[in-house]
């Protein structure tokens, strides 16, 4: 295991002193590449971890499971990954073994209106009428009421968005021990809506990656190291900087992502490794600009006298 070097400000400070006496520079450039590369690590170490296609499948199917901890689809839906969550017409399929009279009063219930959403999903023009809204889901209602062990669902038409904004703990997720009981009964809009929510899977990371632009490095490519599924949401986000490093006490790059949750999704630790590596990086690379400065000095020097 590689010892993590620690560099206090004076040490750094000290360095700077040197970088600039050395190469005749200023530390501007050298802080804004630092600068860069601080936020290309934070978002790579922002939920969900990583920056190749396994983080984003693992923030997409954190994504449905959360979502399917709060729903439950009265139909079977479509899902991108493998779930152990049954929809509630196979929840009374596999378990109804005893009560066939309840358990084909909820399937045709489900299926009623299963048919209507069909219809409309394969004719959008063909619109939904308020008493064909209500046909079977009406009498879902009235079985689940009357049924032990399905009277405390609670049936809605569509995905109640609030429900998942009042389930989600300070870091986004849902809270541990949340007990779904809403039943969607248009399987298809949370299908749907599951598929929304995936696709902004890489948004708060791409709060440091609009930061990485705004430093405006001496680079060829401000965004390298940030995936696409990552850069596809630049343009939607807030950062800023600040830029303080011609202050020769105290040197400063300050680096904000403006995305309103990102101070809890998070971790403290995962800030302060990000900030370490890039000091560490930083460091090293005025370290490898003095050395060579210094080397094709004395190699300038050396020529001249031999040619004298």
């Amino acid at each position: 295991m590689k010892e993590k070097v620690k560099i206090d400000d004076s040490k750094l400070l000290k360095k700077l002193q040197k970088y600039e006496e050395v190469t005749g520079k200023t530390v501007g450039d050298s802080m804004r590449r630092a600068a860069r590369l601080l936020a290309v690590n934070l978002a790579y170490s922002t939920p969900p971890y990583g920056k190749n296609d396994e983080a984003k499948k693992l923030g997409e199917r954190a994504v449905q499971n959360d979502i399917l901890r709060v729903y439950t689809p009265a139909a079977p839906i479509k899902t991108k990954f493998d779930t152990k969550i049954l929809s509630l017409r196979e929840t009374a399929r596999r378990f109804l073994t005893r009560d066939f009279d309840l358990r084909d009063a909820i399937i045709a219930a489900i299926d009623a209106g299963n048919r209507i959403h069909n219809r409309h999903a394969n004719n959008p023009q063909k619109k939904i009428t308020k008493k064909s809204k209500a046909l079977g889901q009406d009498d879902l209602v009235v079985i689940l009421k009357n049924a032990p062990g399905f009277n405390r669902l609670h049936v809605s038409t569509g995905v109640d968005v609030s429900l998942h904004q009042k389930t989600r703990n300070a870091y986004g997720r849902v809270r541990k021990g949340w007990k779904g009981r809403e039943v969607v009964y248009n399987s298809r809009e949370l299908e749907s809506y599951i598929r929304t929510k995936q696709d902004h899977v890489g948004m708060t990371k791409a709060g440091w990656a609009k930061a990485a632009l705004l430093v405006n490095a001496p680079v060829s490519n401000a965004l390298r190291g940030i995936p696409a599924w990552v850069r596809r949401h630049t343009d939607h986000v807030q950062a800023a900087v600040k830029d303080q490093s011609e202050d020769k006490t105290r040197p400063l790059y300050t680096l904000t992502s403006k995305v309103p949750w990102a101070d809890k999704s998070t971790r403290a630790t995962a800030y302060d490794e990000a900030l370490r590596i890039a000091r560490e990086k930083f460091y090293t690379s005025l370290q490898k600009e003095i050395r060579a400065t210094l080397k094709a000095a004395d190699g300038g020097a050396m020529t001249s006298g031999s040619t004298v």
